[in-house]
């Protein structure tokens, strides 16, 4: 099982950290246990993964803000634009999360953020996770409730949210994501936080950045890298965590690299 002290051992790595984005994302449905499971086996340290709520308050793994992309809700209820929050826990449970990736994975169920908890910390990796939509008080009790905030990492855009959960739980790792310009107020806001790292947008990510972010006592941490060429400057950059939807390639990277193991933050 997974523990706080494994969690802060990983945030201490002198190695650069590898994310699968949505799990196996390219092998298997995106946040779907099949795709949590896969990654795991990849042995990455992170396994990312999206939530937000459905109608009665249950919080499930998935990105979108509508059902059509990943399921067959269009083909199930008919319409277009079909939003998620406005589909119960049970109306959610019946939709097929797979098949739309492909048939194999027919009869795929969208999983409570619960299961994708629980499955990534059984595979021996650990979840980080990406709030869209839900309250701060929703998540820290779902964590508390099964051990699970000292198992987890927590990152929104919304460092409103990540504020609200740190006055909740003071030992619950937090992530301020952001793409576009880094200024040192924004790093000022970030740190009042208390967030553990900084992930950025991988097109707006610059050395400036990240030096300014470890000027900080932050941790650098980009999303999403598919290019090799492209983690590789940025292992020369000092970056300290690669999301990617292709975590096996940037594995490979990242073993290569010479500059890959040295001190981080």
């Amino acid at each position: 099982m997974t523990t706080y002290s494994q969690i802060a051992g990983v945030l201490r790595m002198r190695r650069v950290r590898v994310i699968a984005h949505r799990g196996d994302s390219r092998h298997a449905p995106e946040n779907t246990l099949p795709a949590f499971t896969a990654a795991a086996q990849l042995h990455v340290n992170f396994v990312e993964l999206d939530y937000r709520h459905s109608a009665d308050g249950v919080p499930f793994a998935f990105h979108d803000e509508d059902l059509d992309r990943c399921t067959d809700a269009c083909a199930q209820w008919g319409g277009r634009k079909i939003p998620f929050a406005a589909k119960t826990a049970a109306e959610l449970q019946s939709l097929d999360a797979g098949a739309w990736f492909n048939p194999r994975f027919a009869g795929t169920r969208i999983p409570t953020l619960e299961e994708a908890i629980e499955a990534i910390c059984a595979g021996g990796s650990l979840p980080l996770i990406e709030r869209k939509a839900g309250d701060a008080a929703t998540f820290i009790e779902l964590a508390a409730r099964r051990g699970n905030a000292d198992r987890v990492a927590l990152m929104a855009f919304d460092w409103d949210f990540l504020a609200a959960c740190r006055s909740l739980s003071p030992k619950l790792t937090l992530g301020a994501l952001g793409e576009k310009e880094l200024s040192e107020r924004q790093l000022d806001q970030i740190v009042s936080i208390g967030a553990a790292f900084v992930g950025w947008n991988n097109e707006h990510l610059t050395k400036a950045h990240i030096d300014a972010i470890h000027e900080r006592g932050l941790q650098a941490w980009v999303w999403t890298v598919d290019d090799p060429r492209r983690a590789e400057q940025l292992i020369d950059f000092g970056i300290d965590a690669i999301t990617s939807n292709v975590p096996a390639a940037i594995q490979a990277v990242v073993a290569a690299h010479p500059q890959a193991s040295g001190p981080r933050i």
